[in-house]
């Protein structure tokens, strides 16, 4: 799932840049420095959270390779430290605003593996804005911004906070187990995992609304795509009231595709 999320992050930034018609929206070598920045900065934060979780690691992912010695501690700081700085390299390169966007998620992540994930909901809302935070830095890249591109910011946090809250739910009994305390540990599973059909239910709204202006826009396919999205989030956000949560689970993850996929066919329509 989670290489599923970041996948999602590096496509859909990189779509951004191409939708945006003005400025460098259509600049190859910018789109190359968005994906490419995005890579390094995904796997800088994900060996950060290798050497952040080591101990907890020892008890509940005894395979894990910083655990086993097959991954050495100081090669996960080289690897850790040099993506983010060869990440901020590259976003160096496309101005300043995509600069400070790229150090403020770097910032968040890290401090997110270290601190934050132990705050319940903050750190829920931290993993939402930084999977949706791609496209913001995409508009930052091309130089523009656009309604569309700002409502699909909005649906993309509002629902996978939901989403997030769910997960919650769902890792009740590990989290436990290993002393963590979530919103799921504080007040019980049902009602984190009934917050999260609600927040994700609060989502239609803005994905109603980015249907509507892509397809004032003349955006057909992305708008066809919000709009699928949309509704099968409804049915999901009930679902997950039902206690289906893995069913929510995956079908959210399933529908964030759609609209991912739509994106992607906008994008590539607009080269010819």
């Amino acid at each position: 799932m989670a290489a599923d999320k970041r996948r999602t992050r590096r496509i859909g930034g990189a779509c951004v840049n191409r939708l945006l018609p003005s400025g460098r929206g259509r600049d190859p070598v910018a789109s190359m420095l968005l994906a490419v920045s995005t890579f390094l900065a995904e796997a800088g934060l994900f060996a950060h959270n290798d050497l952040a979780n080591l101990e907890e690691d020892k008890i509940n992912r005894p395979d894990a390779p910083l655990v086993t010695g097959a991954v050495g501690i100081d090669t996960a700081r080289v690897v850790a430290y040099g993506s983010l700085a060869s990440g901020a390299a590259a976003a160096a390169l496309l101005g300043p605003a995509p600069l400070a966007i790229y150090a403020l998620a770097a910032a968040l992540g890290v401090w997110y593996n270290a601190r934050l994930k132990r705050v319940p909901v903050v750190g829920n809302f931290v993993v939402a804005f930084l999977t949706s935070m791609t496209y913001i830095y995409g508009m930052a890249a091309a130089g523009g911004a656009s309604v569309v591109l700002i409502l699909l910011f909005l649906s993309s946090l509002v629902a996978n906070l939901g989403r997030e809250l769910v997960k919650v739910a769902m890792d009740y009994e590990g989290d436990m187990r290993a002393g963590v305390r979530t919103l799921a540990v504080i007040v019980g599973p049902q009602k984190a995992a009934a917050l999260g059909a609600a927040v994700t239910l609060a989502s239609v709204v803005f994905g109603l609304a980015l249907t509507y202006a892509a397809f004032s826009q003349g955006l057909l396919f992305l708008a066809l795509g919000a709009a699928a999205t949309s509704l099968s989030l409804i049915y999901l956000s009930l679902i997950a009231l039902r206690g289906r949560w893995k069913k929510y689970r995956d079908g959210t993850l399933a529908a964030f595709g759609v609209t991912l996929l739509a994106l992607i066919t906008e994008a590539v329509w607009r080269l010819f």
